[in-house]
């Protein structure tokens, strides 16, 4: 609508130099009519130049941001022709693929001959997961703004938004040493996480699956592997990425960074679990220090939340352990847990299993 009435305005234009041209027999009216008839095949010719030469760039942080800390977003158009036209609509489509969100924006921008033209937006994130912005399209109009065309952009970044959970040592602590303390005196049969610190000679009552067959036959007496245990010596934690209505899973992943940048601190391992909806399975991860922790991190906002509460730790129960303790990192039963470390929105850190 808008271009047919710019088509209706310059048709009236011209229409009206035509009159005062023939009424007053004006040489610069008609010098004016000639240029007015040239002048849409110019805009035109220049909109197109234009649109072979337009670069588009986004620039976010490269590193990860944590969650309600501002940072900025840099647009930017290039147009490198002596060519100027009246407007440029962006689409961009800003999303969290973490919680399946997207919206669209338009941004209108000036397409200024030889000019870089900049916007800078502040972008403070109410949520965890991935803040992506992509670029689709560019729609240019020519200077009399009556023929549109569009320029496709394939232009997308991305910025890490971590939880920001606080440092809570002492209780976590306790928790983690707990846990192992009730592991080890949990040993699985069949689920023996061990490796070997020495050998040594047999003493009656070794387990017969703990001796150095070949060692043995060499020094023609029984040698033993001794051994430790890994799985005594570190816990299991399940972060569970089921989602509500209330977002209650930004309490979850704010009390898990918290619970696991906590063992982190005090150099106690763990293993962490999660279900990945991207992989249609359990995922496990050894963590032993802050780089570790901060790739798992992302890997799990890599991934997708999902609806179902309760999830990973029924997976976890049917395919890893039955007998064991571990720590579960999600939404409270309803009920006072003991053994338990309490987050926002009736999410809870709470050791289960053989307590």
């Amino acid at each position: 609508m808008k271009r047919i009435c710019n088509f209706l305005r310059y048709g009236i234009v011209i229409a009206l130099n035509v009159f005062i041209m023939v009424a007053f027999h004006s040489y610069v009216n008609f010098v004016l009519l000639v240029v007015l008839i040239l002048f849409p095949f110019y805009s035109v010719w220049s909109l197109y130049k234009v649109k072979y030469k337009l670069a588009f760039q986004i620039t976010v942080p490269i590193e990860p941001m944590e969650k309600k800390d501002e940072f900025y977003v840099h647009l930017a158009l290039q147009n490198p022709t002596r060519y100027p036209l009246v407007n440029a609509t962006v689409k961009l489509i800003t999303a969290n693929p973490f919680y399946q969100e997207e919206g669209i924006h338009y941004l209108n921008m000036p397409v200024r001959a030889r000019k870089k033209t900049e916007v800078t937006y502040p972008v403070e994130m109410d949520y965890c997961g991935r803040f992506v912005i992509r670029a689709e399209e560019v729609r240019l109009m020519d200077l009399l703004g009556m023929v549109e065309t569009v320029l496709p952009l394939s232009e997308e970044r991305e910025c890490m938004i971590f939880p920001k959970g606080e440092l809570r040592n002492q209780e976590a602590g306790q928790l983690y040493m707990k846990g192992v303390a009730e592991a080890m005196e949990s040993k699985e049969k069949g689920y023996d996480f061990s490796e070997i610190s020495g050998i040594r000679e047999y003493i009656p009552g070794d387990k017969l699956q703990n001796i150095h067959w070949k060692l043995s036959v060499k020094k023609d007496e029984l040698m033993v592997k001794e051994r430790i245990s890994v799985s005594a010596m570190q816990l299991n934690v399940l972060v569970e990425l089921a989602n509500d209505d209330d977002m209650r899973l930004e309490s979850v992943l704010e009390l898990a960074d918290s619970v696991t940048k906590s063992f982190v601190a005090q150099n106690l391992p763990f293993t962490v679990y999660y279900y990945s909806t991207n992989k249609g399975a359990l995922t496990g991860t050894f963590i032993g220090s802050e780089v570790e922790r901060r790739e798992w991190l992302s890997m799990v906002l890599y991934d997708q939340s999902y609806k179902d509460i309760g999830r990973v730790e029924k997976l976890f129960l049917r395919d890893i352990s039955t007998d064991s303790t571990y720590l579960y990192v999600g939404y409270a039963n309803g009920t006072e847990e003991t053994n338990a470390l309490y987050g926002a929105q009736q999410t809870v850190a709470v050791l289960r299993g053989q307590l």
